[in-house]
């Protein structure tokens, strides 16, 4: 073998191993960034859907309320006990509702800001009236009161969906990995 026959067999050696690192360190950036945005997404659809689980959570004291224990005597304290363990429950809620309200709008897409926020602000209007109208009504006393008919939600069903399809949307990979490109923040696009 001569030099120049050995020179350029090193050459290609060093090249080829330079090559395979080089395609190996980005087949491991590309992963990494991957990952990285299907955690990304992870977190996300854990935010919608635990904002969605508070809207659920805040319909249900319609129930709550209308179930609430009655008084079993004039002289006991059963009436005020459940007025502050429903008020300090809703409160709680309420206060879990304007945190998801405040983090979407900060940080989501402003279409599924939008979403959620027309599905809360309809959600309190609806649950709210059936939520007053179960105060003015007398504490269950009996089993029979438990099946409550006269409530009904499905008028929040297209904002339900609305705001699920905005998130559903926002979701997508390329959304993820490049927002600044696919979905501009200025305060403009909040209106």
């Amino acid at each position: 073998m001569t030099f120049a026959a050995a020179q350029s067999n090193w050459l290609t050696a060093a090249i080829a191993t330079i090559v395979a690192a080089a395609v190996s360190a980005l087949v491991t950036l590309l992963t990494n960034w991957a990952d990285g945005i299907r955690q990304e997404q992870a977190r996300q659809r854990g935010l919608y859907a635990d904002a969605f689980a508070v809207i659920t959570a805040y319909r249900e004291f319609a129930y709550v309320i209308r179930r609430r224990r009655p008084p079993v005597d004039p002289d006991d304290h059963i009436a005020a006990d459940e007025r502050v363990r429903i008020s300090e429950g809703l409160r709680d809620i309420q206060k879990e509702l304007a945190y998801f309200a405040a983090w979407i709008a900060s940080e989501a897409v402003p279409r599924v800001a939008r979403d959620y926020e027309a599905l809360v602000s309809e959600t309190r209007r609806l649950a709210g009236g059936y939520m007053r109208d179960a105060w003015k009504a007398p504490a269950l006393d009996d089993d029979s009161g438990m099946n409550i008919s006269d409530i009904d939600f499905s008028p929040l069903e297209p904002l339900e969906k609305a705001y699920l399809a905005s998130a559903q949307e926002a979701l997508g990979f390329w959304k993820i990995a490049f927002p600044s490109i696919l979905r501009p923040r200025s305060s403009q696009n909040l209106a």
